[in-house]
């Protein structure tokens, strides 16, 4: 198929019927075949194929404007006539005994849908800098789309030689300045890596190339290439042009990290140093606060169903923002990660809020199926979602500032400030705030001066969780975690807030997460180790790829069972063990999270049990405990059940969609969660003993320990517990 003569099967706005009447004709064989354009899905193809003497038709889907096809959802290949010799190729690919054989004779494919084709007179002309021939060929209608053998058009050659005249005129004579070469580059990225800054321009504010073009082998956008090579002024002409500083190429490598590593440090600063635009949009205008997915796509649906309606939103499942979006009456869930101080969406570039991530995909679609157009405001005006830096706070000779002076926010500055924190009386007595520390260590109280809060990372049961510092007493400044008491929950949750922290206090265990200290004035604050990667739930769904199931979940289920066992022999319990409650100090160290819901048990109570409702985690809990409100170190154990099946299927939901009733229902029935695909038989037949009916029958968290600390596929597991008692 890749003979000039094999490429004759392209048939134009031929229409169903018509196909059916060719491909029926006497005497065509089985496999005979011809390629049209699809009436229904402008820029698509249809490939139509005689089999058992009927007609069967394939959907191409074209993918962005460029000519990537695909019929499948596993095979997307750069040019129409590489895919068609793809299945021709490839017999019986396209459905069981089908094979595409003999072409019905028509025409060449359109030259913006192919891959390569050859030199012609207007390559030329553009390679040599004439720019009287190309003005002339343009006249006479000569086709401007026509690529050479490697795939590049008669823009391409311009933009790599910098022909800004010749560029101009194509340009005007509508010729594409976003297709690809067989190498996978734009225009944009040859004129990128020529250090031509005047063309990076007249690319992008007069033929509207795509600013975060990637090459299709690197993932690399132009201003990889401009950084990589050290071009500062067709950086600072990108820049200019609203490119976003961070894009990430396939191997996550910044446009500075390029930069410096080839050693443009200039170049590489002017990166770093960069300071973006504010965005000219709001998180009032589109974020709703907490909504499940059923409930933002309502919303959408009673406000507008054009394409582009949006809305951002807070995922308690996910403790992450989505962003929510209709397309062509579909919808769109997106999460919106955080590494470090950004925000990225898939692969898409870091960002530094939700409004800078909003703004960005309201210009570029950047793999979303279309702009953010019309967004969806929120009734009433919920809680802004906790992006945002809290100023460090400041000493006054003699004593502590005043209100006034802690807070100091002007009108503009109020609207940096999470929710939670906004409107909230802070003490500044000090002295009067060890009342309620009454009988406990002077040195776990920490002023609130000495502590600064940074970006949210994480929820709690009873508020949000932030990076910050503490300042401790002899000036040492560590990295800490700040989890905080919601606004609204100041005065009803006080003490059973105090009450988790003397829980923590007690505990000091290398597979449980340390608790520094309390600040107990208004705001209520709990200090404790930062845990270096976050939820070990974030973690198995954002890195997949890095883990293997034979050993990192081996290595957590051992260290989970040895925490837990730590908290049976303290005589506590957990209640509300779950992935999104394990952190992991390393990917080979795991440490128990979150005893919001933490009791300790009495020397003759073998079980605690709940005398107030609330907002419980069904799906993690046993039977005794959703029917009676028991818990005890048994009920733990079916959690670490639940726990473990969540790491096996790397993050699903526990029974799906359904709700926690529906949950209760099919454990009732005796029925269990399925077996995930990654988990081997003998991980699940611990699983299932974990969830036996009569409490009884479960194994203890020792018994837990012995059994996956003695795994020995890849290493000692043993070596990763230095501290439990293997005896």
């Amino acid at each position: 198929m890749s003979k000039d003569e094999d490429i004759f099967w392209y048939h134009g706005k031929l229409s169903r019927e018509a196909a059916e009447n060719i491909l029926n004709e006497d005497g065509r064989p089985d496999g005979s075949f011809l390629v049209r354009e699809s009436n229904s899905s402008s820029g698509d193809f249809v490939l139509s194929v005689r089999h058992n003497n009927d007609v069967s038709h394939f959907q191409i889907r074209r993918h962005t404007e460029d000519a990537f096809f695909s019929i499948d959802e596993s095979t997307k290949i750069h040019g129409l006539e590489s895919l068609i010799e793809h299945y021709v190729n490839t017999k019986g690919v396209l459905s069981e005994g089908l094979s595409l054989t003999v072409p019905v004779k028509g025409d060449a494919p359109p030259d913006n849908s192919r891959r390569h084709g050859r030199t012609n007179l207007l390559h030329r002309a553009t390679s040599q800098g004439n720019y009287t021939i190309v003005s002339e060929l343009l006249k006479t209608g000569y086709r401007h789309e026509a690529k050479n053998q490697n795939g590049q058009t008669a823009v391409h050659l311009a933009s790599m030689n910098g022909k800004d005249d010749i560029l101009r005129k194509l340009i005007e004579y509508g010729a594409s300045v976003n297709l690809r070469d067989t190498a996978g580059y734009t225009p944009l990225h040859y004129a990128c890596q020529n250090n031509y800054a005047s063309t990076v321009r007249l690319l992008v504010q007069v033929g509207n190339a795509n600013i975060q073009s990637r090459n299709t082998e690197t993932g690399a956008v132009p201003l990889h290439e401009s950084a990589s090579r050290g071009h500062k002024e067709v950086v600072k002409e990108l820049l200019s042009l609203n490119a976003p500083v961070n894009p990430r190429d396939q191997e996550n490598r910044l446009p500075s990290h390029l930069a410096r590593k080839n050693g443009f440090i200039e170049c590489a600063e002017i990166l770093e140093n960069y300071q973006c635009p504010a965005p000219r949009t709001h998180k009032s205008q589109w974020y709703h606060g907490t909504l499940d997915r059923s409930e933002a796509e309502t919303i959408i649906k009673q406000f507008n169903t054009k394409d582009g309606t949006f809305l951002v939103r807070w995922s308690d499942r996910n403790k992450e923002p989505v962003l929510t979006l209709i397309s062509e009456n579909l919808f769109y869930n997106y999460i919106i990660r955080k590494q470090d101080d950004y925000l990225f969406i898939d692969n898409g570039p870091y960002l530094e809020s939700l409004e800078h991530i909003v703004e960005y995909y309201s210009f570029i679609p950047d793999g979303l199926p279309t702009v953010l157009q019309t967004p969806v405001p929120p009734k009433p005006k919920p809680p802004l979602p906790e992006f945002s830096t809290i100023p460090r706070q400041k000493k006054k000779s003699g004593g502590v500032k005043s209100q006034q002076d802690i807070l100091n926010i002007t009108e503009s500055q109020s609207l940096k400030y999470p929710s939670q924190f906004q409107n909230i009386q802070f003490t500044t007595n000090f002295s009067n705030n060890n009342n309620y520390m009454t009988n406990e260590n002077e040195e776990d109280y920490i002023p609130l001066e000495q502590l600064h809060l940074g970006n949210v990372i994480g929820e709690g049961e009873f508020g949000s969780v932030y990076k910050g510092t503490y300042t401790k007493r002899n000036n040492e400044v560590i990295n800490v975690a700040i989890k905080t008491l919601r606004n609204e929950q100041i005065e009803t949750n006080r003490g059973a807030f105090l009450s988790e922290a003397h829980v923590m206090m007690k505990l000091n265990h290398h597979c449980v997460v340390k608790l520094i200290g309390l600040s107990v004035g208004r705001p209520l604050l709990m200090v404790q180790e930062l845990v270096a990667l976050g939820s070990m739930l974030h973690y198995i769904i954002l890195y997949k790829d890095r883990i293997n199931p034979d050993y990192e979940f081996k290595i957590w289920a051992a260290q989970i069972a040895c925490g837990m066992n730590y908290l049976e022999e303290q005589r506590f319990i957990h209640r509300d063990l779950a992935a999104r409650n394990i952190l992991l100090a390393s990917q080979h160290q795991a440490k128990i999270s979150d005893f919001g819901l933490s009791r300790a048990l009495g020397t003759d109570h073998e079980y605690y049990r709940a005398m107030q409702g609330g907002k419980w985690p069904l799906k993690w809990y046993a039977p005794e405990s959703y029917n009676y409100g028991q818990f005890s170190h048994k009920s733990d154990v079916w959690s670490f059940g639940v726990t473990i099946w969540e790491m096996y299927s790397f993050g699903d939901v526990p029974y799906g969609e359904m709700k926690g009733s529906d949950a209760i229902k099919v454990i009732e029935d005796g029925d269990r969660l399925k077996q995930p695909e990654a988990c081997p038989d003998r991980i699940y037949e611990v699983m299932m003993k974990c969830w036996e009916y009569d409490a009884e029958n479960r194994p203890t968290f020792k018994e837990l320990l012995d059994f996956f600390s003695s795994d020995s596929d890849y290493m000692n597991i043993r070596e990763l517990l230095p501290e439990a008692n293997l005896a």
